[in-house]
């Protein structure tokens, strides 16, 4: 070979080199991280300022409770249809009150750190050490949305990965499951998962941790709203039942009443629930069933936003440490929103103020069913993959 080749040999094997190690910063670090921003200056425009979520349901809460002025709405379904109405209970209401003393919008940006840390610290917790990995987490559209809204779901991706980390260890798994459920109930069935893989003590101390959380913080605040709570909840599940990305949504849209569509989502909740009895007594079955469940609360929740698919970090992360395909599920959720027919709005006029645009849409418009449907194809499909695939041991 001439000289003259040897050097364009040298210079395409050299070039090749430069492009492979350019590869993963490129297409796994600067284009995630572009996405994330576009979607939150962009995508999300018409929804500025963030934390709109953290405003209505942690932040003003916490901020009545300051004031000695209630912490809950009226139940009533007037009072919810402003898109972010105070419903949780009152465990992390209080855990914001040191937030409510800041001006909202610097409250919403702590906040929006708290979460992005809680997220990576559940993957770092779960023994995720592949830097392409935690930034796929980290700036997934769903956490995005999580994000940009300060929704709450996105933190508990924290307490289920202490509770797989730690499911041998009935205290620390039982009060982690548990104050996941104090917080948002629909992560009960994780409790289901407990009780399958015969962790009894484990289940003990979800159920006697969620109980008292909830009524040692609901009695820190006087017990306020308590007696109407279930009511307010309804009038939450009847607006937003048929209004979400849930399986009643789906169910809605076919025509089905609130109650038949929440009964639908809750008749998948139970299916999926069969089959991690079923996984439970097969090999790797702990991992198999816990990863179904996880599906399960997504599935079997009436109410189902973009940020809620955030969980399925989890069990991704305990069947694939290292990249694999399913860590850019997200994108799939982002896409299925982007195809999806716009909502039919008829006369509801423009939001109060305050009221962000893209939340007042979701509260009185009606959906089309097709973005609520692929939603629940993806979390099935990633629950399903994580739970039937066999680990390489």
């Amino acid at each position: 070979m001439s000289v003259v080749g040897t050097e364009r040999a040298m210079s395409s094997v050299g070039l090749g080199r430069t492009l492979r190690a350019l590869r993963d910063p490129l297409l796994l670090f600067a284009v995630p991280v572009a996405f994330a921003l576009l979607l939150a200056f962009v995508g999300y425009g018409n929804s500025w300022p963030i934390g709109f979520d953290f405003r209505g349901t942690l932040w003003e809460p916490a901020r009545a409770l300051l004031d000695g002025m209630p912490i809950y709405p009226e139940p009533t379904r007037e009072a919810v249809l402003v898109g972010n109405p105070a419903v949780y209970p009152p465990l992390f209401i209080l855990a914001s009150v040191p937030l409510a003393l800041l001006p909202v919008t610097v409250a919403a940006w702590i906040w929006l750190c708290v979460l992005g840390v809680a997220m990576f610290g559940s993957m770092w917790i779960l023994g995720v050490r592949d830097w392409r990995c935690l930034v796929l987490a980290v700036t997934s559209p769903v956490v995005v949305h999580g994000l940009f809204y300060g929704n709450l779901t996105v933190f508990l991706v924290l307490p289920l990965a202490l509770a797989w980390r730690y499911r041998d260890k009935a205290w620390i798994a039982g009060v982690a499951v548990g104050a996941a459920v104090a917080a948002k109930l629909f992560v009960w069935p994780l409790v289901v998962w407990l009780l399958l893989t015969r962790r009894y003590r484990a289940a003990a101390w979800a159920a006697g941790s969620a109980a008292l959380i909830v009524l040692g913080a609901w009695a820190l605040v006087g017990f306020q709203g308590l007696r109407d709570y279930l009511t307010l909840l309804r009038a939450v599940q009847d607006v937003y039942a048929v209004r979400s990305l849930s399986l009643s949504t789906v169910a809605g849209s076919l025509g089905a009443s609130v109650s038949a569509a929440v009964a639908v989502a809750a008749l998948a909740g139970l299916a999926c629930l069969g089959l991690a009895a079923w996984l439970v007594r097969r090999d790797d079955g702990d991992r198999r069933a816990f990863s179904i469940v996880v599906a399960a609360c997504i599935l079997s929740s009436p109410i189902v936003w973009p940020n809620y698919a955030a969980l399925l970090f989890v069990p991704i992360a305990i069947r694939w440490p290292r990249l694999a395909p399913a860590w850019f599920f997200g994108y799939a959720v982002w896409l299925a929103g982007a195809l999806a027919p716009d909502r039919v709005a008829v006369d509801i006029g423009p939001p109060p103020a305050g009221v962000v645009e893209q939340a007042w849409l979701w509260s009185h418009a009606t959906p089309t069913g097709w973005f609520a449907t692929a939603m629940c194809l993806v979390v099935g499909a990633v629950g399903l993959t994580a739970a039937l695939s066999r680990r390489h041991r």
